[in-house]
């Protein structure tokens, strides 16, 4: 019986020569055949992976190898029994806990139904022993793990459900108990627990290593065990467990200490905190506390002998003591019935009374004054700080108001912080002590802030250098010191200010300052303004005159609206009124004359302030002659201008002089009447040349001046397309030409196509005169127009030229190909002839053979092609960068067909010495022939050429072709052939075919006399030897040479033709002069023939 996917074989064998057999296998009376799991080996059959479905009756019968239809009988059948299910083993467990305890005995086996297994047990997937039980009598931690079996037969093995085995220590047991220290005479209670085992356990109980007993002082009952506390109950106590029915025994628990004490306790009784006496509204407690290391006591508290609670605490706490509640505190200590007692006497009385005050020598006070407050406690006065109240609120630290010690500082008071201050003292170390608060002290707060005020004696707005300025600061109240401040800069501590003679660096903004304390106020800014006294300026349109007119200069003093006296100089002298100077206010006026020419100062002095100006700067007059020098000029200044440009007249007087007027005149005619010395003519035509004329006019004087102004059309631009043909393909690179002969070299260039200005682009370019189309396209067809832009006259411009049309074809072209002639294929040495074609002018033509570059012509020939020729063809047209293919054409050669040449060889010729030479042609068409003798051409169109065998033609070369009317009209030359070496070898097959008829001759005549000289009658048994074949004398049979003889004479005429077969088969000669042997019979060897041949 088997399992899925074990391994099967079954053997079938012939005892008798069992070498000599093969087998046949049946399932079920089926003829099995090989699967993928069903195998034949000689005698056995192999199921490598069983299943269901091979369950069956097997037989066998053997075959015999070598007598193939030997079979011996089946085989009586056996079952095959494949289980559906695959089994699995089994563990047998003795004696088995959920937790071994180390050192128990663990015993597992392994059982599997059937026979033949082998099993393997494992722990975490290693294997542990190969045995069916496993055994482990002392189990430790690290035998902890996953165990399973195996059971295995041949390469079949089935594995066990994996089986946990978990193993830990024995438990530690613990001692639990709240005693750790006892008085004699006390119960102590201690009990032995093990946690988280659910199991039944015994316990044993150790004093300092001594297993305890039950006796009068000392009781054990299950875990616990009790002791009426002795002096000698002092020590460590541990315990010990047992489980039940498994011989488990647990570590000791870690040890117990029972300390036990003298009679009594000693009790200490503290105050917190400890200062003599509390303060009313201070917490203060009384601790009580034992002094062993003791627990479980009972504390209560007493106060002049009476009870104040009964909560069982060792602290009684005062929240806020009250002087009632000072007095004599005692604590009374309870464990059973024994009772102790301490007591301590507790004082409370009132904090000191604090007291406060202003800090300065004056009451009231202005905003952003300083303010200081003090609050002192005279007892321990380094013990306390300080509250402080203002109108019974908390007064908190901000920005203004700041603590230190025992101050309030209002930094800079305002009118809030005026009111009722108050405060009160609180302990520094003992913080919930606090004073009471102090009697109110009234603060008043200014609500304005005053500003001194200054006096000024004899003020002005401006004040002249050494003028006496005088100034005196004033301030309400008492107290004050004043400080004077220029430019933000203390000057001087006093209330007055006196600057005897003010100088420019006195001027600036003084204030003064008022301040008592840290408290100061400044006054408004007062501005004094110093300067010089104003230094006059004559104003006056005239530095220049002619004589006769009237020049009136002015003394001013800008800015100054004060009263002055005025007083005019000329060249340093004081000038008085007379006929030709008149002096009024401010003002002179000369009449002029060539004296007056000089330099004029004028100086002033103010009314009622002693104060005097200096004197001007001199204002230069010039007396000139008698009358102006007019200059006229033209800009720009080209003897001749463009119409469209513009040009200005400018009329000027060389003299330094002005206020004159200007008119203009052309051909004597008034042009503008604007008072303008230029004249201006924005886009010139020609008909505005002409004789120009200034007039300048000062007064009732006139002068003029004249200038020719000559105008002119700009030159004329002529435009042209620079190539030799018009009509372009796209991509073609087009140029365009615009040029102006007249000074070639100012002149730029605009260009217009349609109307529109021609802008550059990745295809358009200028250079110089030039346009260049880069690669043309069909967009860039139209009207093309041009014109000059003059390169230093911007505004000068010709007109366009004559249109020019550009036009650029949509297709780009292919050149064609002309075939002069043409075939398929052609014969090697014939002629080809293209010719590349293109519409349009000044194109250049290359060819190219399988895209190599072959010739540069419009034309291709080659007059003798070769198969080296043969290959893709194709043209390119070109002008300047721009190229175009043709067509790719096909030119295919093939060679000629072939002439031979062969020598043949008749029996004449052999004897004679000449040679037979044939041409053939093989391509089943009818041939002419042509043949040459070394190169020379010979008469005759004959397949067939007979060569005299002499001295020249022996030693001549001869060659041959075929000629047709048809292509190809000539085939190829044939090799060449010499007829020297083929008659040399004539000669010796002459000689050879000689001896071989005199060897016939020989043999006939010795026939003949054989049969004529032999003896009838006689039956001798001849040899067989070379020539003849006797008759098998058990046979009877006649002899070859007998029934030769006995033949009709007509047989030795078949020997002469066989003979003469003999020499016609020798005679064989290839065309280079070879001799090559023809076909022959079999007996013909080398040109010899056995005489047995030539009889038969």
């Amino acid at each position: 019986m088997f399992y899925p996917t074990e391994k099967v074989t079954m053997k079938c064998s012939v005892d008798d020569e069992s070498n000599k057999w093969g087998y046949e296998w049946f399932k079920n009376g089926d003829l099995l055949e090989e699967d993928e799991n069903i195998s034949f080996s000689g005698n056995t059959l192999s199921i490598s992976s069983a299943k269901a479905g091979h369950s069956g009756q097997y037989t066998c019968r053997g075959k015999h190898l070598t007598r193939t239809s030997v079979t011996t009988t089946e085989t009586e059948a056996v079952q095959l029994h494949i289980q559906d299910i695959k089994p699995k083993p089994t563990i047998t467990k003795n004696e088995w806990f959920k937790f071994f305890y180390t050192e128990e005995r663990v015993q597992l086996k392994c059982n599997m139904t059937g026979v033949g297994w082998e099993y393997h047990l494992y722990k975490d997937l290693k294997l542990r022993i190969t045995n069916p039980e496993l055994t482990i009598d002392a189990v430790s931690l690290n035998d902890a793990g996953d165990y399973y079996c195996k059971a295995q037969r041949g390469d079949f093995s089935v594995d066990s459900e994996t089986l946990q085995v978990r193993v830990q220590k024995p438990p530690e047991p613990q001692i639990r108990s709240e005693w750790t220290e006892a008085f004699p005479g006390e119960k102590v209670s201690l009990e032995c627990v093990i946690q988280g085992v659910p199991e039944n356990w015994n316990y044993m109980w150790f004093k300092n290593s001594s297993k305890i007993f039950s006796s009068g002082d000392t009781n054990t009952t299950g875990n616990t065990l009790i002791l009426s506390v002795k002096s000698s109950h002092y020590g460590a106590y541990m315990c010990q467990a047992e489980l039940q029915g498994r011989n488990v025994t647990t570590a000791k628990s870690t040890p117990h200490l029972i300390t036990v004490h003298g009679s009594q306790p000693t009790i200490l009784l503290q105050q917190d905190p400890s200062h003599p006496a509390i303060y009313t509204g201070e917490q203060v407690k009384l601790t009580c506390s034992i002094q062993e290391k003791t627990s479980k006591w009972q504390y209560f508290w007493q106060k002049d002998s009476q009870q104040v609670n009964t909560d069982n605490n060792p602290i009684y706490t005062i929240q806020n003591a009250t002087c009632s509640q000072q007095g004599n505190y005692t604590c009374q200590v309870r464990r059973g019935e024994t009772t102790y007692t301490k007591s301590t006497i507790l004082t409370i009385r009132e904090p000191p009374k604090p007291n406060l005050s202003i800090e300065s020598q004056w009451h009231m006070f202005y905003q952003t004054e300083k303010v200081t407050l003090k609050c002192s406690v005279d007892e321990e006065s380094n013990k306390w700080g300080y509250e402080w109240f203002k109108n019974g609120g908390l007064v908190k630290r901000d920005e203004n108001i700041s603590f230190s010690g025992n101050t309030l500082s209002i930094s800079s008071a305002k009118a809030s912080h005026s009111g009722q201050y108050t405060c009160r003292g609180k302990h520094l170390t003992r913080t919930s002590v606090t004073t009471r608060e102090t009697g109110a002290v009234q603060l008043h707060i200014q609500d304005k802030k005053p500003k001194p005020t200054i006096t000024k004696h004899e003020w002005f707005e401006f004040f002249y250098t050494e003028e006496r300025v005088h100034l005196k600061c004033n301030m309400t109240g008492v107290g004050w010191e004043y400080k004077w401040y220029k430019d933000l800069n203390l000057w001087i501590a006093n209330p007055e200010l006196t600057i005897n003679a003010v100088s420019l660096n006195d001027a600036g903004d003084y204030y003064c300052k008022a301040q008592r304390g840290d408290f100061s106020v400044d006054s408004e800014t007062l501005q004094v303004r110093v300067q010089k006294p104003p230094e006059p300026q004559i104003q006056s349109n005239w530095t220049e005159a002619f004589p006769g007119e009237k020049v009136s200069l002015q003394c001013v003093i800008q800015g100054v609206p004060e009263n002055w006296n005025y007083m005019w100089f000329k060249n340093s002298s004081k000038i008085f009124s007379s006929g030709e100077t008149n002096i009024t206010g401010n003002t002179l006026i000369l009449s002029v004359k060539s004296s007056h020419d000089g330099a004029y100062m004028c100086q002033a002095e103010l009314q009622g302030r002693n104060v005097m100006t200096t004197k001007s700067t001199p204002h230069l007059i010039t007396v000139h002659g008698s009358q102006p020098t007019i200059l006229l000029q033209q800009d720009p200044s080209h003897p001749e201008i463009y119409t469209g440009e513009q040009v200005k007249l400018t009329c000027s007087i060389q003299e330094k002089t002005s206020k004159w007027q200007y008119f203009w005149q052309k051909d004597s005619q008034q042009v503008n009447t604007d008072n303008n010395p230029i004249y201006t003519i924005q886009n010139a035509t020609c008909s505005q040349q002409g004789n120009y004329t200034c007039q300048v006019r000062r007064g009732e004087m006139t002068y003029t001046k004249s200038t020719i102004l000559t105008i002119r059309e700009p030159p004329k631009p002529n435009l042209s397309i620079e190539s030799e043909w018009y009509m372009f393909y796209q991509t073609e690179k087009v140029t365009l030409k615009c040029s102006v002969d007249e000074e070639s070299n100012k002149w730029g260039y605009e260009w217009f196509k349609n109307g529109g200005l021609v802008k550059r682009d990745e295809n358009i370019s200028f250079s110089g005169n030039t346009l260049s189309i880069s690669s043309a396209k069909a967009s860039h067809s139209g009207q093309y127009t041009c014109r000059g832009k003059h390169l230093t006259r911007t505004s000068v411009t010709t007109r366009e030229t004559e249109a020019v049309q550009l036009h650029i074809q949509d297709k780009k072209p292919k050149p064609t190909i002309t075939k002069h002639e043409w075939f398929e294929f052609f014969y090697t040495e014939e002629r080809v002839h293209l010719k590349c074609n293109m519409t349009g002018v000044g194109w250049e033509y290359k060819w190219y053979k399988d895209l190599n570059f072959r010739i540069t012509n419009p034309e291709l020939t080659i007059n003798a092609v070769s198969l080296t020729d043969a290959g893709d063809y194709y043209c390119k047209a070109q002008r300047g960068n721009f190229s175009v293919d043709s067509e790719t054409l096909q030119v295919r050669v093939q060679t000629r067909p072939p002439a031979f040449l062969r020598m043949e060889t008749e029996l004449s010729d052999i004897m004679t010495g000449d040679v037979t030479l044939r041409c053939n042609v093989s391509d089943g068409r009818q041939w002419n022939y042509t043949w040459f003798m070394n190169g020379q051409e010979l008469n005759g169109s004959s397949d067939v050429l007979k060569v005299t065998g002499n001295e020249e033609t022996i030693k001549s070369e001869f060659k041959c072709k075929g000629i047709n009317t048809k292509r190809p009209l000539y085939s190829a030359l044939s090799d060449g052939s010499i007829a020297n070496n083929i008659i040399f070898k004539r000669k010796i097959l002459l000689a050879i075919s000689g001896s071989l008829v005199c060897c016939i001759v020989i043999l006939i005549i010795g026939c003949i006399v054989l049969k004529i000289t032999r003896k009838p009658g006689v039956k001798e048994t001849a040899p067989e030897d070379l020539l003849f074949s006797m008759t098998d004398s058990k046979n009877q049979t006649i002899s070859p040479m007998k029934e030769y003889m006995d033949n009709r004479p007509t047989e030795l005429e078949e020997c002469q033709e066989k003979a003469e077969l003999i020499l016609d088969h020798a005679s064989a000669v290839h065309e280079d002069g070879v001799i090559k042997d023809e076909d022959a019979p079999a007996s013909v060897a080398n040109g010899l023939t056995s005489f047995k041949g030539l009889c038969e």
